[in-house]
């Protein structure tokens, strides 16, 4: 009897004993499972912290860079600005200049712009019938080299003579007007904007020789033979007349449209042309 007794005491002992051992462990992961949800909370809390300051440090970034281009167009943009009013300053520095220099020719100015622009229909006719005159009788007198400079050059000087000296004594102050002022600076304008280009057409020819010199000395050399052999078939003389007729001619065809409409035409006639070489070779 005792002895079953002890048995039965023994196995209530071992079953407190595994209850006791189960709640331990189920403690336990408990405590475990708790420790490893904080802690995951923690690196879910740092990992949005850090998505959160490389964000901030992305838009930080691109903000920067966003306010740098800003200050770089900006920057370009005062640039610009303060190279055309340098330019726009030179312009009308030179327009005051040139106004300056052809004060004495101002009354003979005038009529000669409207010669030379077409302004009425018989000044095209006028300008080509006194240049065909003119070469016309260097023709007939066929004067030597020497000859010809010094006419040309004693023409001037007289001209630059008694042109502002006429005009001093004929015409009155009274007669230049306001309308007549604003024209003269309309041309004087002109000239300086046709003297710039001019400047700097060879100007870039002439950097050329520095940027691209095989360029450069081709395009010389072709030149320079074609000219050669141009001027070696064809009269000098007939040369020179069609190089001042079309010199003379060529402000009022740029005036009135007719050199923008026939170059236009080329341009389109050359590139048809172009189209059609390349479509055959394919």
């Amino acid at each position: 009897m005792a002895t079953v007794t002890g048995y039965i005491d023994g196995d209530k002992e071992l079953l407190l004993f595994k209850k006791k051992r189960a709640a331990i462990r189920a403690s336990f992961t408990k405590i475990v499972k708790t420790t490893t949800d904080l802690f995951s909370v923690d690196d879910e809390e740092d990992d949005r912290k850090e998505e959160s300051e490389e964000s901030d440090h992305d838009d930080a970034t691109s903000n920067a860079e966003e306010t740098q281009e800003e200050q770089i167009e900006e920057s370009n943009e005062d640039i610009d600005e303060q190279s055309t009013s340098s330019r726009q300053e030179k312009r009308d520095k030179r327009v005051k200049e040139l106004k300056r220099e052809l004060e004495g020719w101002r009354e003979v100015i005038l009529p000669l712009n409207s010669v030379i622009l077409w302004e009425n229909n018989l000044y095209p006719g006028l300008l080509a019938g006194v240049t065909t005159a003119f070469f016309l009788l260097f023709w007939l007198l066929d004067p030597s080299l020497l000859t010809t400079v010094s006419v040309i050059g004693l023409v001037a000087a007289l001209v630059d003579y008694l042109v502002p000296t006429l005009t001093a004594s004929l015409s009155h102050p009274e007669s230049w007007t306001g309308a007549k002022e604003r024209k003269l600076e309309e041309i004087c304008r002109a000239l300086a904007i046709a003297e710039h280009q001019g400047f700097s057409y060879c100007k870039t020819f002439y950097d050329m020789r520095n940027t691209r010199p095989k360029m450069y000395y081709l395009s010389v050399i072709v030149s320079l033979v074609f000219l050669a052999w141009l001027g070696n078939r064809v009269d000098n003389l007939l040369l020179t007349y069609l190089f001042v007729l079309v010199l003379l001619l060529l402000p009022g065809l740029k005036h009135h449209g007719i050199l923008q409409k026939y170059v236009s035409q080329l341009m389109v006639l050359f590139a048809e042309t172009v189209k059609g070489v390349k479509e055959k070779k394919n």
